[in-house]
């Protein structure tokens, strides 16, 4: 009977030693997160969306603006252009990204196209609290950055986020609250280069289009400014697809684009 209980002790210590090995293995990472969110919400070979931006200092508002964003991807590369379609003042500014860090905007009061210098993507995009940079988390795009899981409870994960290459980064790093339910991201706050909160994005009423699923607004809070930007996305279409010569400092000149 001895022997029996010692044996039957040691298979379960065999399988709680297996178990362990087991499930450390099997543990989530950072990168295991931002690829789900990835996937759950930036998974789309092509979008087209209008989305309104307003920005506001303090509670007055400053600015109402309406864009058109054209996104699409081939293989690692991602281009995107953004063109603006009202107030008057802005009509057919555009901004466009064609990937691997080549970035050009348009002023049509100066009828010339300029090309974007890595330095000036930290700087404000056309007055919002995002910078050029900080577009890319409006598709859920943080290749640019190394993940590193920080808390993880039965509802969320937290996630930190700092830039690949150190010299060029507009952040110390940014933290990014992920929701296990549904793998949204449901806030991403930033710390300056000083290591101060400076901004919070979030994103609210996550809607689902066909496969797809993309929340109905955004803001981005600069808390040290006291400003705000908020945009509202109209109905987006997914994998439509889109002409090559759409992501060209040609058609970024045109006042309105054809698609």
């Amino acid at each position: 009977m001895r022997k029996f209980r010692s044996a039957w002790a040691i298979l379960i210590l065999v399988v709680t030693i297996i178990l362990g090995t087991t499930l450390a293995a099997m543990a989530i990472t950072g990168q295991d997160v931002v690829d789900r969110v990835k996937d759950e919400y930036g998974d789309f070979q092509s979008q087209v969306v209008t989305m309104k931006i307003r920005t506001y200092d303090g509670a007055s508002l400053v600015t109402d603006r309406e864009v058109v964003l054209l996104t699409q991807k081939s293989g690692d590369v991602e281009r995107s252009l953004v063109k603006f379609q009202s107030p008057k003042d802005v009509e057919g500014v555009g901004l466009l990204d064609q990937g691997e860090e080549v970035m050009y905007m348009y002023l049509p009061e100066f009828h010339k196209v300029r090309r974007i210098a890595g330095s000036a993507k930290q700087g404000s995009f056309m007055g919002t609290d995002f910078t050029y940079n900080d577009l890319s988390f409006i598709n859920y795009d943080t290749s640019d950055y190394a993940a590193k899981l920080l808390d993880e409870t039965d509802e969320i994960c937290e996630v930190e986020l700092r830039e690949k290459n150190p010299k060029d980064a507009s952040y110390e790093k940014v933290l990014m609250t992920v929701r296990k339910s549904d793998w949204f991201p449901i806030k991403v706050v930033f710390y300056n280069t000083d290591g101060k909160l400076q901004k919070e994005l979030t994103a609210y009423d996550v809607t689902a289009y066909g496969k797809y699923r993309y929340p109905q607004k955004l803001v981005m809070v600069d808390i040290l400014a006291n400003h705000r930007t908020e945009i509202l996305v109209g109905e987006p279409e997914f994998d439509r697809e889109l002409a090559d010569d759409i992501f060209t400092t040609r058609t970024l000149q045109r006042k309105r684009i054809r698609y």
